[in-house]
């Protein structure tokens, strides 16, 4: 599907959104490596190793769509139901509205109302948090024993 309003700005501007096809797999596969290690620094190497060779479960439980941008995959998310799996933009892309616009996607077309961010990820906690998002909970430890807040689309 065409996007075309940038939410910062109002102003027009192209881009896909996309549902994810197989030979999306290895770009997202990059795209969350880079991601995860540009901003996920609390994450043990261990940690880092087991998710990574968890991917593969994680992008079939979830309804996967990608953001191209010329021609490129910069940023991908995954949805189950109305919650926000996962969220991850290649660092290349950081800071330039991709993310926006893709959370932007997700609540208006998706009915995406929750996200669960790690506690430790201020940048991504902020992020959300400027997108509309509340935080409702916190869960002291998911399954690698980290922090979680549970958080909530307040229009």
């Amino acid at each position: 599907m065409n996007i075309s309003v940038n939410m910062q700005t109002g102003n027009y501007i192209n881009y896909m959104i996309q549902r994810y096809i197989q030979s999306d797999y290895s770009p997202l596969i990059e795209i969350w490596k880079q991601s995860v290690i540009h901003t996920h620094d609390f994450l043990s190497k261990e940690d880092y190793e087991l998710i990574l060779s968890k991917l593969p479960e994680y992008f079939s439980s979830v309804d996967m769509y990608v953001y191209r941008k010329e021609s490129r995959i910069a940023a991908f998310m995954g949805v189950s139901g109305n919650k926000m799996e996962m969220l991850f933009c290649h660092p290349d892309y950081i800071r330039q509205g991709i993310g926006s616009s893709m959370v932007k996607y997700a609540v208006q077309f998706l009915n995406i109302k929750y996200i669960d961010v790690n506690e430790q990820n201020n940048k991504a906690v902020e992020f959300y948090k400027s997108q509309g998002f509340i935080v409702i909970g916190r869960q002291a430890h998911d399954a690698f024993g980290y922090n979680m807040l549970h958080l909530m689309y307040s229009e």
